[in-house]
């Protein structure tokens, strides 16, 4: 595990500063309401073309802002800004090339100057997952609907008692001490639906921010984390298959992921071939992370097996909802 949580754009190496030793604080309104996606107009030098920025949190009121434009070619710049709160507002400074630019956040909005004439504005959006809130088809095991836990298990305590669900807005669990898992085992191919939240911890880097994860029946997982405007070591970051491949076209801006506090979905197809009706070979996989493809018909290490579902618990409050398997014919 790194220590820090570095973001590599261009040539430079940069991270949001950590508090050595600091205990995990929670977020404020402000850090809630400022963190995020914008959508926008950045004109520079090269004329004005379609930005975007994600604002991330960082503890302590700062923020690091990631900027990246799309040029009329197809080709993306990037560039970033430091943010800090100054009284009443919250300010954003740094070098996009080689000119000075400012900002300030305001009612959802950042508003810049910079260069030769150059502006920014860009606005806080939310983008909705296009399968979020999915209803189970015909045959789906429903494993979590926030009202009805038969499909499920808690991991129990050394005095072999299970730790009591909570239930939250919407009827979302947040993922109890110790995880939870699917009493039925699964053999075959199947479709996956699952939706989380991570929690929003600024203070935290990389595994600390937002930490669990989907096991397959196989044993593999699928992470789960707060990757927005966050790296990490390889196959740490969210959606990555654990600690041996990223997701697809993943960077510090990892497209894929919406900020925290936010819902999210996977959508898995989980491929097994059968030899007398036993799983044979290993299972290959593709995976939608809110709606963009980010593993594609990929093989994966371990062997089919026999084997359950977990979700994992890693001490951090992570919701989830919604989650439901439908086998696939051939199994």
């Amino acid at each position: 595990m790194r220590p820090a949580a570095w973001l590599v754009l261009g040539s430079a190496v940069l991270a949001c500063a950590a508090v050595a030793g600091a205990a995990p604080a929670p977020a404020t309104l402000a850090e809630q309401a400022v963190q995020g996606l914008y959508e926008g107009a950045w004109k520079d030098a090269s004329g004005q073309h379609k930005g975007e920025a994600r604002v991330v949190a960082c503890g302590d009121l700062t923020y690091k802002v990631f900027l990246r434009e799309t040029l009329a070619d197809g080709k993306v710049n990037k560039a970033t800004l430091d943010g800090k709160t100054e009284g009443d507002a919250i300010r954003f400074q740094g070098k996009i090339g080689e000119a000075d630019w400012t900002a300030a956040w305001a009612a959802g909005a950042i508003r810049g100057t910079g260069g030769a004439g150059g502006t920014l504005e860009l606005k806080r959006v939310v983008r909705t997952p296009p399968t979020l809130g999915a209803r189970p088809p015909a045959g789906a095991v429903v494993l979590l609907d926030g009202r009805n836990f038969d499909e499920v298990v808690k991991r129990k305590d050394k005095e072999g008692k299970e730790p009591e669900w909570t239930i939250v807005e919407g009827g979302a669990i947040v993922v109890p001490k110790g995880g939870f898992g699917s009493k039925r085992q699964f053999d075959g191919s199947f479709r996956l639906h699952v939706e989380f939240k991570p929690p929003l911890r600024p203070k935290e880097r990389s595994q600390g921010r937002g930490n669990s994860g989907v096991f397959l029946p196989n044993g593999e997982e699928i992470q789960v984390l707060d990757s927005f405007g966050m790296t990490t070591y390889t196959g740490g970051g969210c959606g990555g298959l654990y600690q041996y491949k990223d997701p697809d076209a993943f960077d510090e801006f990892s497209l894929a992921s919406l900020p925290p506090l936010e819902w999210q979905t996977y959508d898995v197809e989980y491929r097994v071939e059968k030899k007398d009706g036993k799983p044979a070979g290993v299972p290959r996989l593709t995976v939608l992370h809110n709606g963009i493809k980010i593993h594609d018909n990929f093989e994966m290490r371990r062997p089919a097996k026999s084997g359950s579902f977990q979700f994992q618990d890693h001490g951090n409050p992570v919701e989830y909802r919604n989650i439901w398997v439908l086998p696939l014919p051939g199994n």
